[in-house]
């Protein structure tokens, strides 16, 4: 069974990779502090699809951002 981890092991353990994590836990603002990466992969569509679970998740890169604001994060959540 996959261990929880800090953000900051996430991004030692998986450098420049997408991730889902799930059973997370978020700051005051909203980042993610915690959690368990259900999926990990350099390709994002292999992260993001398929999309089957019946739990909330959160996608999020470990790399740098080429984004003008920042690195983007997004929660999905599920309706059971």
């Amino acid at each position: 069974m996959p261990k929880k981890m800090t953000w900051k092991e996430m991004k030692k353990n998986y450098p420049n990779e997408w991730l889902m994590i799930v059973d997370y836990e978020t700051d005051k603002s909203g980042h993610i502090t915690s959690g368990i990466v259900e999926r990990h992969s350099y390709d994002k569509k292999s992260v993001y699809s398929p999309l089957s679970m019946n739990k909330d998740c959160a996608f999020k890169y470990t790399g740098e951002s080429t984004f003008p604001g920042g690195w983007r994060a997004h929660a999905h959540y599920n309706q059971v």
